[in-house]
Formats: structure tokens, C-alpha cells, sequence
């Protein structure tokens, strides 16, 4: 029956590394409980478990145990706070298990999970520790999304703070540090989304993409002006011999040659002949 590792009390003359007490589960009380280790196999096993008789403290059963000690799992644990991002292995219990918008066990710090990659690749909202790859989390209360804000021919980059759970949707309105915003495309699983209705929880989008709804102030120049309409080169063609003030291009007349008679069309000659 597994168990957690035994704590030793102290030592005496003749067992200075004898185990004395350890908590453990007990078949009667049906949960862990302080018992006294009566008994421990000298020699242990290859695994580092500990076998041996113990009796509960609380209701005086002697029963056999086997003291495993816990395995662990290395994951791959991504740690972003706005344009900065760490990454270090953390160890964890192997069956400790983790999920999306959960906190990190054993962080030092106030951590919160966004993504979770399983072994194969694939993302999933929970997993345990010892089928995990890579973590990403985020600091608590300083989460904040990417955004390029599209001026005309410019586009300018930020950061976007947003609370936990925020959803963020195609057309829906933003305030930014420059003021309100549309947004007009984000980016989230592997693909860019344009078209309304298409909406995504903040911690599966990697960056915005966002239209100024209002004009700025007079005298502000951070507004970039309309692009030129193309023009084909045959229309550039056609209208390089003239302008608006002149009249076109001057063509001259000539004598209308003479028709012969074969072609059923009167003959004209010139008034001087």
C-alpha cells in the first residue's frame, strides 16, 4: 500500500537509523493517520521503497505497509510579463496535476497558467505533471496582450492590459493608451481571424490587431493621410498629351483623296482643277 515517507523520531543507542513513526494510510480508518513502525525490512529495494508492520495510533491495527518514494516529473515552465519572457525547468510531483488558470505548485512567485503542451505537442486545458512538456504562465494581475495599432501606412506595437477570463472579439471596441481602438484581426491558435463573431479568451490570443474609431485632435499629426489610388499605365498614356487647359492635340486636314467611279461613289476633285 503506497505511503508517504516515514518521519523518524529519535534515534536510540542500538538503531541510530531506525524509523520510528510515519504517516500512512490505515485499512480500518480508511485515510492516513500517525502510525508506529513495529518492523522494516533491512536491504530495501532497487525503487528506494520502504516495507515493514505498523500500527495505527488511532484505532491499534497492525497491518503491513510499503513507503514509495514520490516520483517526479521535469517540465519546461514560460514565464512572460509584457515584452520579457524566462524559461526554466521546474520539478514537480509526477501525479500533480495542473491546469489552465490555475496557479504553478511550488512557484516562488504569483504565477498563473494560460497554455499547457502535453508531451505529443497538442494543448490541452489539464494534464499531469508527468504527461507535460512545457507550461506557459503569466505573472497574476500582470497579464497583457500584444497589439499592432494600424495607422494607414503606419503601425504602431503595445501592450494591452487585460484581467483574467477578459474575451476578446472581431469588431468589438478597445481603449488603449492612445485612445479607443476597433478591433479589426487577431491572431490565436496558430492562425489569423478577421471575420465578426470570431472571439477568443485573452490568454489564447498572441496579438491584436486594431483600427482607430475616431479621428485625433487638430494639430496632431499621428494620423496618416489616405493612399493614392493606383493608375494603369495606359491611362497614364492616354492623358499625357493634354490638360486640363488645352484643347488636345492639334491634328491637320488634308485633301480628301479622289473615289473612282468603279467603286459606285461620285468622284471629287479639287475646286482649283
Amino acid at each position: 500500500m503506497p505511503a508517504t515517507a516515514p518521519t523518524a523520531e529519535p534515534a536510540t543507542d542500538d538503531a541510530r537509523t531506525a524509523v520510528r513513526s510515519a504517516t500512512i494510510p490505515c485499512e480500518v480508518c480508511g485515510e492516513e493517520t500517525p502510525h508506529r513502525i513495529l518492523h522494516v525490512e533491512r536491504g530495501g529495494s532497487a525503487s528506494g521503497a520502504v516495507r515493514g508492520v505498523a500500527r495505527c495510533r488511532e484505532c491499534g491495527l497492525s497491518h503491513p505497509f510499503v513507503s514509495e518514494p514520490a516520483r517526479t516529473a521535469s517540465i519546461w515552465l514560460i514565464v512572460s510579463e509584457g515584452n520579457r519572457t524566462s524559461r526554466r525547468r521546474a520539478v514537480l510531483p509526477a501525479s500533480r496535476k495542473l491546469q489552465v488558470g490555475s496557479g504553478v505548485p511550488g512557484a516562488t512567485e504569483p504565477l498563473v497558467i494560460h497554455k499547457i503542451e502535453a508531451q505529443g505537442g497538442a494543448v490541452v486545458p489539464a494534464a499531469r505533471a508527468q504527461a507535460i512538456a512545457t507550461v506557459w504562465a503569466v505573472r497574476e494581475g500582470g497579464r497583457s496582450v500584444r497589439y499592432s495599432l494600424i495607422l494607414g501606412r503606419l503601425t504602431r506595437s503595445g501592450d494591452l492590459p487585460v484581467t483574467p477570463g477578459t474575451v476578446l472579439a472581431i469588431g468589438a471596441p478597445v481603449r488603449l493608451p492612445t485612445g479607443e481602438a476597433t478591433i479589426v484581426g487577431l491572431r490565436a491558435r496558430g492562425h489569423t481571424w478577421r471575420r465578426p463573431g470570431d472571439e477568443f479568451p485573452s490568454d489564447e490570443v498572441q496579438r491584436l490587431y486594431v483600427r482607430r474609431t475616431a479621428r485625433p485632435p487638430a494639430g496632431s499629426n499621428d494620423w496618416s493621410s489616405d493612399r493614392e489610388i493606383p493608375r494603369s499605365r495606359a491611362s497614364a498614356i492616354s492623358t499625357a498629351g493634354r490638360s486640363r487647359s488645352s484643347p488636345g492635340r492639334t491634328i491637320a486636314r488634308t485633301t480628301p483623296r479622289a473615289r473612282t467611279a468603279v467603286s459606285g461613289a461620285t468622284t471629287h476633285r479639287s475646286s482649283e482643277s
